[in-house]
Parts: structure tokens; C-alpha cells; sequence
């Protein structure tokens, strides 16, 4: 009919041909989209099984590591702890005994305008045990406590791994971990901080140096390690003829060095070191263990310019529990820590304080009767209104240490 429009006469050549680009297009790019596709697929799943290659490495690293490879395990949380708690208890029971010694804090001058007034000299006490796994990295449990860059008390205890390599033929090797542990400080109230550190070290089977870098406080902090191959014996009762049997209390008198730092280098106020004296007595006690009540006594001349000289004493008496590690039948080392009662007094004035104490040293049983121990003791006290010119409110931060010789009658 003329006028209508019907769908039937539409040109359906001169449709299919708009068409044909479009048509052309798709089955050009197409198969680049799809391979594309694919690639990207093949590259997000290779990250990941990177990713989770990373993170299965990061695991055996942990004393989970110890007991069952990542890989081998199903991955839940319940068998991670499982072979965390058997990967610790290897550790424990057949680990070397680690003797360890904290060195040194270095306070990096471009960092520290006021490095000098900061405790560089981390005195105190560790104890660790370690194995060597079969890929020769170590993994050990450590317990250290110390003294801190403001002069108080800090303890830490944790978890270390650190992959060794050799250094050429000469008996030694450098390595590079991590710890990770737990510390608390007084200038943080108290509170348990979590400590992730990365550790380098360089040393022997034996004895070996660490370096740690603290990002909180932008310090390095360095510590010295002796290992004792004693998983074995120590598991064996001493025997009645042991001189820690025989005659387990030591009644003994001590005489050598004492430090004290009155935490302000640059300050006109100046403490000298001197000699101090004491005396103690010991009992042993189980397999492994000591208890030292102690008396120590000195005198410290104290210059402050713009007043008169003086002289400062300072007793104390402290009461420590320390473990023993075997070295030989007769030689122990010792490491622990207890409180102390501290008395400092000038003619300024006199102070009373309550404090931590730390211990660690050896002792050889020369004869049955007669024991040598050398030792250092540190007391971390705080004294007020014992120096002359300066205010009330002014605190000696002396942490007392000492370190000295003794002979004793054992009985």
C-alpha cells in the first residue's frame, strides 16, 4: 500500500555490510583480550604463589618451623600452635645453654644532641638456649635483663632466628635474623611493648657478638653470647661428689671495681670510680641454682665546681637467685637477678633506695673447700639530696656496678 512502511522491504544487504567492521573488529582483538586475560591471570597467580612461597619461609623461620615445614602442614591454627609448642619444647630440651652479656648502647650522634647524659653501658644479665637447625641457622629463647639509657631497670625476653653463612675457611660466620620478644620500660609506665628486631652477628659455634637496631629509640644495641654444649649433662643429677654437694653453702669475702655513673657526662658534677669491698653468702641449691645474700661496701669522691669536695658512700645489700650453666665439673658461670637495699650518704645528706639487682660471673671450685667467683653486680639505684650544690630534686642515677674477686670457705 503506498504510504506504509514495511518491515520485509528493508535493504538486509545494506544492513549486513554497516555491520561488517564492528564484526571484523571483534575477531581481530578478541583473541588479544583473551590472551591478555590469560597473562594477567598467569601473573596475579604466580604473585600469589610468591607471596605464599614469602610467607611459608617467614613460618619456618618460627619454632613452628622446627617441628613440621609450612608447606607440610594444613595450615590452620590449631596445628601451627601445635607445632609451635613442639618446636619449643625441642628448644628447651635440647638446646646449648647461652651465657649472654649485654655490651654496649651506641646513641648515634646524629640523633642524640644530648648522647653524652644517656647510659651507654647496658650492665645486667642474659640467658638463652639455642639450637642449630639442619640448615645451620640458630633459633633460641632468650631472657636478658639490663639497664636502660635513662638508668632504670629492663628486662626482655623472646625468640631469635638468624641464618648463618661462613666466612671462608676460618671457623667463623656472619649471619642476619630477627628477634622477636617482649620488654617493658619504665619511661613507656610498664607497660609489655612488643619488640620486632632485625639482628646481625658475626662470631663462632661458641662465642658470638650481636648487633640489633632499635627503631623506637633510634639505638644500637649490642650483645655478646658464650655457648655451652650441655643438653646432655645437664639433664643428669650432679653426683655426691660434685663440690656444689658436697659443700653447697660458700661463705665468702669479695673485694675489686666499682662504676658508678651519675648520668650527666657533660655536667660540672663528676663521680669518681673506686674500689669496694663486701662479703656474702651462698647456697646452692637443685641442679642448677644459687642464692647470694651480700653486703658490698665504697667510698667515691664527688667534684662539683663551685662547691668543696666530698666524699660519698654507698652499702649495699642485696638478695639474688642465679642459674648455673656447667662449663666443667668444677667452673660454673652464673647469670640472675634480685633486689638490693641501697644507702648513699655525704656530707650533703643521705638517701635510702629499693631496687633491682642484677648478677652474672663464674665460679671455680679450686679445692672441695676453697671456691674463686669473679662477678659483676649491678644495682640500680637512685639517690636524692647526696650531692652538695645541687637542688633537692636532683638525682644521683649512680647504678652502682661492680666488679669483683672472691674467696670463699665452702662448707
Amino acid at each position: 500500500m503506498m504510504g506504509q512502511f514495511d518491515a520485509s522491504d528493508r535493504p538486509l544487504g545494506r544492513e549486513v555490510r554497516a555491520h561488517q567492521p564492528f564484526v571484523k573488529m571483534n575477531r581481530t582483538k578478541l583473541p588479544l583480550l583473551a590472551a591478555s586475560g590469560a597473562a594477567l591471570l598467569f601473573a596475579g597467580c604466580a604473585q600469589a604463589s610468591a607471596l605464599s612461597d614469602a610467607l611459608e619461609a617467614v613460618i619456618d623461620t618460627t619454632p613452628a618451623g622446627l617441628a613440621k615445614s609450612a608447606a607440610s602442614r594444613p595450615g590452620d591454627w590449631a596445628s601451627f600452635w601445635s607445632d609451635t609448642k613442639e618446636g619449643a619444647r625441642y628448644i628447651m630440651e635440647n638446646g646449648s645453654d647461652l651465657w649472654v652479656v649485654p655490651t654496649f648502647t651506641n646513641h648515634p650522634a646524629w640523633n642524640w644532641d644530648n648522647r653524652s647524659e644517656e647510659n651507654a653501658y647496658p650492665f645486667g644479665m642474659g640467658l638463652a638456649r639455642q639450637v642449630i637447625d639442619d640448615r645451620g641457622n640458630e633459633r633460641m629463647f632468650f631472657l636478658v635483663s639490663f639497664v636502660d639509657s635513662n638508668y632504670r631497670v629492663e628486662p626482655m625476653v623472646g625468640y631469635s632466628w638468624v641464618a648463618r653463612w661462613p666466612i671462608g675457611n676460618t671457623g667463623l660466620h656472619w649471619g642476619a635474623g630477627y628477634l622477636a620478644g617482649i620488654t617493658m620500660r619504665g619511661d613507656y609506665m610498664w607497660l609489655p611493648c612488643p619488640l620486632p628486631l632485625p639482628v646481625v652477628k658475626v662470631g663462632t659455634d661458641t662465642v658470638s657478638f650481636y648487633t640489633t637496631y632499635i627503631p623506637f629509640t633510634n639505638v644500637f644495641f649490642m650483645y655478646t653470647s658464650i655457648a655451652i654444649d650441655n643438653a646432655g649433662s645437664r639433664k643428669m643429677p650432679l653426683s655426691a661428689e660434685s663440690p656444689w654437694v658436697k659443700t653447697p653453702n660458700l661463705l665468702y669475702g669479695s673485694w675489686g671495681w666499682r662504676y658508678v655513673d651519675n648520668g650527666e657526662e657533660e655536667s660540672p658534677n663528676t663521680v669518681k670510680n673506686d674500689s669496694v669491698w663486701g662479703v656474702g653468702l651462698r647456697h646452692y641449691s637443685g641442679r642448677s641454682w644459687q642464692t647470694d645474700l651480700r653486703y658490698k661496701k665504697g667510698s667515691h669522691d664527688v667534684k662539683v665546681p663551685g662547691s668543696r669536695d666530698m666524699s660519698l658512700d654507698i652499702e649495699t645489700y642485696s638478695l639474688t637467685i642465679a642459674y648455673n650453666i656447667d662449663v666443667a665439673q668444677t667452673f660454673r658461670l652464673f647469670a640472675g637477678g634480685g633486689f638490693g637495699v641501697s644507702h648513699a650518704e655525704s656530707d650533703a645528706g643521705s638517701d635510702w633506695d629499693v631496687h633491682p639487682a642484677l648478677t652474672m660471673g663464674f665460679t671455680w671450685a679450686a679445692t672441695d673447700l676453697i671456691h674463686i667467683t669473679g662477678s659483676m653486680d649491678t644495682n640500680i639505684s637512685r639517690f636524692k639530696g647526696v650531692v652538695d650544690g645541687r637542688d633537692n630534686d636532683y638525682v644521683l642515677k649512680g647504678m652502682p656496678t661492680e666488679f669483683t674477686l672472691s674467696v670463699g670457705l665452702a662448707f
